[in-house]
């Protein structure tokens, strides 16, 4: 029996109940011959393709979970993804997903005679649902048979998880079969470790580089003193600790740091506004995604706080749920670092074809057009929508699932998938006696084990849309980033404008470019904010220190009889000549 098989009897198998009488002596007897693997709980993927070699995806197809009453006098109903909150932009990168899976299996010079399958998951957005969708990933599933219970699966890698928490989850539990993942959004520092995440790979670059940028961002805008808000997991945590630790190095200090609760608390919320509101503090940088941040900025529009200088991460600055223009208030002249955004031809067209028409029988689809719509394929009393057509025209203002002028996430899942079909051509290639496994021999194309086609993975180096794609050794890809300026459209709400660039290649000092002008700050002003915790001291004064606070807080004092400073925020006395 192969290790996937036996995972999948044990995933399957039966709860072993214990009464008095056993607690002292416990047998087991052996099922019955005829006895049949059945699930305890049915979960099934949102799409499936069969093929000569099989990936998996696994993506926040919705945000919210519909927890169950777990009272204990009664066996409670599996964990849902709450129903009519499916997310449009998660919907475009699995469809994505399976933009790329056509494309190579249509492609005569790459792959040539073989073919790619898939099974695409909802994760909910959450680990506990993340690590749902990767066991029943792990289970046999194919279009003509639904049933996760009859043989191993024959997966090679993963396409997720989305956000790092879930993401370390899903790499703990495919470790044991070896099988590689390749992260779209992941970014915590904490995944570049082998020893933990030996078959983490991913196609955005690490919080490593972020907080890096983040620090040369703050000292070139010489903002000395500023907020720093994260949220409660390792992304947020390994984020702060990072950026605090860059930070050392400079002249920047941090006014505050305060973690958005998970699940989020208003009460903790509230707290944290009244924090930012007294503070002298101008600028917040934030690590955080939207998930997490969309109760929070609920209330903090409510409070009506105005005039902060958001510095945004990745996991939040192309976050087009933030884009309407009750936003711009509270969110305009946020500046923050950004996936790069790359070019996916056929995208536009190919999520065209995805309708309730022509897939009459998948609830995603029908989720996505009542979410777009607010009306049902098949109307009822339950859902109470008027009825769709199934062929509504999808226009410029479903901007969170049609948005294709600049992909970024959906351009990391498309390198992601050309990544390992390129590593499976090049395994595929191999000449018997010049291979790189055990004497010399290769991968047997009719029974790739997964850990063959990581090592192909961690070699793979190809170009796709003028870009160069492939990993270091810890399986991170090169730190590029563009940044990003959230500034006033002509509607009045908020477009994502590319202001600069990153790169994480250049010398040190010389990784930011940026084009000033182009920028528009919080409160829609044209000049750069200002955020210290006390103004630079004049030629005759010098700086004091404040007892118990950090450097950058300070008094300004008249020069000692016989000293003089003839520069700004002077604390070394010069004697007078």
């Amino acid at each position: 029996m192969t290790s996937l098989a036996l995972f999948s009897l044990l995933y399957s198998v039966s709860v072993l109940t214990l009464t008095d009488s056993s607690l002292s002596s416990i047998t087991t007897e052996a099922p019955p011959a005829a006895s049949k693997c059945t699930l305890l709980n049915s979960f099934q993927p949102g799409f499936v393709v069969q093929g000569d070699y099989v990936i998996g995806g696994i993506f926040p197809l919705h945000f919210s979970l519909k927890m169950p009453d777990l009272n204990g006098t009664y066996r409670p109903p599996p964990i849902n993804c709450n129903g009519h909150r499916l997310y449009p932009r998660a919907f475009r990168w699995a469809q994505t997903m399976r933009l790329a899976v056509e494309e190579i299996n249509q492609n005569p010079a790459l792959l040539p005679n073989h073919t790619l399958g898939y099974t695409i998951f909802d994760s909910c957005g959450y680990p506990l649902t993340g690590k749902r969708a990767v066991l029943s990933m792990l289970n046999r599933v194919t279009e003509e048979n639904s049933s996760m219970c009859t043989n191993a699966s024959s997966l090679l890698a993963v396409i997720g998880g989305s956000a790092s928490p879930q993401s370390i989850v899903v790499s703990r539990i495919l470790q044991p079969f070896r099988i590689p993942m390749i992260s779209y959004t992941s970014s915590c520092a904490c995944l570049s470790d082998r020893r933990k995440y030996p078959t983490f790979f991913r196609v955005i670059p690490s919080d490593d580089y972020q907080v890096k940028a983040f620090a040369r961002l703050l000292v070139h805008f010489n903002w000395t003193w500023v907020g720093l808000l994260r949220e409660d997991n390792d992304y947020g945590r390994f984020a702060a600790k990072g950026l605090l630790s860059e930070l050392q190095e400079t002249k920047v200090c941090v006014a505050y740091q305060e973690m958005i609760p998970l699940p989020y608390n208003r009460q903790a919320g509230l707290r944290i506004m009244k924090v930012m509101r007294s503070s002298t503090a101008k600028v917040v940088v934030v690590f955080a995604a939207e998930g997490e941040m969309t109760p929070f900025l609920r209330d903090y529009m409510t409070q009506n706080i105005t005039g902060i200088q958001w510095v945004a991460s990745e996991a939040l600055v192309t976050a087009s749920v933030f884009s309407g223009r009750e936003y711009y208030p509270y969110l305009g002249g946020t500046i923050g670092f950004g996936v790069r955004k790359g070019h996916i031809s056929r995208l536009g067209d190919f999520l065209q074809t995805v309708n309730p028409k022509r897939y009459p029988d998948n609830v995603l689809v029908h989720e996505l057009w009542e979410s777009l719509y607010g009306c049902s394929y098949f109307p009822s009393s339950v859902t109470q929508m008027p009825p769709c057509s199934g062929q509504e025209s999808l226009l410029e203002q479903h901007s969170a699932y049609m948005n294709t002028s600049s992909p970024r996430i959906a351009y990391n899942v498309y390198k992601a998938v050309y990544a390992i079909a390129h590593s499976l051509h090049n395994l595929l290639l191999c000449q018997p006696g010049r291979g790189p496994f055990q004497n010399n021999s290769c991968a047997q194309s009719n029974n790739i084990h997964p850990w063959q086609l990581q090592h192909y993975l961690q070699e793979v180096n190809f170009q796709i849309a003028g870009e160069m794609v492939d990993f270091d050794a810890k399986g991170d890809s090169v730190p590029y980033y563009d940044i990003i300026n959230w500034q006033r459209g002509p509607a009045g709400n908020i477009e994502f404008v590319n202001v600069g660039l990153f790169d994480g290649t250049k010398a040190v000092g010389e990784e930011l470019l940026i084009q000033e002008d182009g920028i528009m700050w919080a409160g829609h002003q044209s000049e750069v904010p200002v955020s210290v915790c006390s103004a630079s001291c004049l030629p005759g004064s010098r700086k004091a220190v404040r007892r118990g606070e950090p450097i950058c807080c300070f008094d300004c004092v008249p020069c000692d009889s016989g000293k003089i400073s003839n520069q700004t925020s002077e604390f070394e006395l010069n004697n007078k000549m």
